[in-house]
């Protein structure tokens, strides 16, 4: 995509840019979220940074969902379950960006039980706060 040439270096592992808006506040919320496997057999490291405006009062108890698929525009209803459904809790984090280590390790690769390619989204018990697909960093 980049024709071999970019000024961005490579983090290695994996990302995804969540975008979203509150139907009900009308706020933007952007985040970017990287996973790493640092070392052999160890969980998946989940790297969270999200903007200044991003931060809702309703942040609390919030679940990551990477869907089977990849597509923006499906709405994965409770008939279709996902690939993996990590719940953690962003209020933990002072600031704009926090750490965590997954429950498991993630495959970060593309096809059968990895992630590249996949939709992510950012749920709470009300509703997706925002969307984005899985890459390579």
């Amino acid at each position: 995509m980049c024709n071999g040439h970019s000024s961005r270096v490579s983090e290695g592992g994996a990302i995804a840019i969540l975008r979203g808006q509150g139907s009900h506040t009308g706020a933007h919320f952007n985040a970017k979220i990287t996973l790493q496997n640092l070392e052999e057999d160890i969980p998946t490291r989940a790297t969270f940074l999200f903007e200044k405006s991003s931060r809702f009062p309703y942040l609390d108890a919030c679940s990551l969902v990477i869907h089977r698929d990849g597509d923006l525009n499906s709405h994965n209803g409770p008939s279709r379950a996902p690939l993996h459904c990590i719940p953690f809790d962003i209020c933990a984090a002072e600031d704009c960006a926090c750490e965590i280590n997954l429950p498991s390790r993630l495959d970060l690769g593309v096809g059968n039980s990895g992630v590249i390619g996949r939709k992510m989204s950012l749920m709470n018990s009300r509703q997706v706060i925002a969307e984005g697909i899985i890459g390579w960093n």
